[in-house]
């Protein structure tokens, strides 16, 4: 229906301005990706990155949480509302809770602007035994751009709730007025549901792309840079799979290596690792499979003690 396309476009467009804010300050210049040992090599020996399905996170509730203000302001809104937009409400929470996985593909790659911090030492590196791999945030981002234009975007990570509920209500507001389209037309009760239903997906799509660009304040430290892909629902190439803990993790490769291979300058090794042992493990897998001069190796100054 092309009145909820044009309001699916006008909340898109809020979303997208929001991302036009973020993006008016250039990348990092150094951006960092925690990481084992297992991927280090695997990083250098394929020259991939692995872009992870949104939903498939270490952390599951970080979109859900996103989501949060919106379902808050349309529950408050549905309270007093029209038998319609409490309909609406049960929908969206219900696509929200079951099956906010098909309204699109989203797959994210995480770096950090600080190549020190001690939490993520210990959730994303071997609890400090592993590597912090440094990119130049310039020639990284300038490729992986380049490589899937509207499909790829990159952005810092923001920590403030109260900007996310400012722009989820003013989605909302967008479609407020069509909540009670149906009323007063001949709609049989299918196509009333039908109608109810498209306008939910409508919503839910921008609601879910602009809780991408938010996380709990409590992961402040992690100062978070992403990568994101977006791909429009539906089937999808080049998806592989993974496993963890009994689950099939989602995924999709960038080859960084044949795009900007330059773009890694710097290695760090944990605070907990063997100085010489890991030292040696870099330097081999430089030799073997990234003979790029100019990559530095370096130790973290983080005083140490494993949990």
């Amino acid at each position: 229906m092309q009145l909820i396309e044009d309001k699916y476009n006008q909340a898109n467009e809020i979303v997208t301005s929001f991302g036009r804010e973020l993006n008016k300050k250039p990348p990092p210049p150094l951006i960092y990706h925690y990481t084992d040992g297992t991927g280090l090599r695997g990083i250098f020996e394929s020259g991939k990155l692995w872009f992870t399905d949104i939903f498939k996170l270490n952390d599951p509730t970080e979109v859900r949480h996103g989501l949060n203000p919106a379902i808050e302001i349309i529950n408050q809104r549905a309270h007093n509302g029209p038998p319609e937009l409490k309909l609406f409400s049960n929908i969206l929470k219900r696509m929200v809770n079951e099956g906010i996985e098909l309204t699109a593909h989203h797959f994210v790659c995480c770096f950090s602007k600080d190549a020190e911090d001690l939490g993520q030492w210990r959730a994303y590196a071997d609890n400090g035994r592993g590597f912090v791999i440094g990119f130049d945030g310039g020639i990284l981002v300038q490729a992986f751009i380049k490589a899937g234009n509207e499909n790829h975007s990159t952005f810092p990570i923001t920590y403030r709730d109260k900007r996310l509920r400012e722009m989820q209500k003013e989605i909302i507001e967008k479609f407020i007025p069509f909540f009670s389209f149906p009323r007063g037309r001949n709609f049989t009760n299918g196509e009333r549901k039908r109608y109810l239903t498209e306008l939910s997906t409508s919503l839910a799509v921008p609601l879910v792309s602009s809780a991408l660009f938010f996380k709990h304040k409590a992961y402040k430290n992690e100062k978070e840079y992403r990568f994101h892909q977006i791909y429009a629902a539906g089937p999808l190439d080049g998806v592989k799979l993974r496993t963890r803990q009994y689950s099939l993790i989602r995924y999709r490769e960038f080859d960084w290596r044949t795009v900007a291979a330059g773009s890694l300058k710097k290695i760090i090794i944990g605070p907990g690792a063997d100085r010489s042992l890991a030292h040696q493990f870099v330097d081999e897998c430089l030799r073997e499979f990234h003979q790029v001069e100019g990559v530095k190796i370096g130790q973290s100054d983080i005083p140490y003690r494993a949990l």
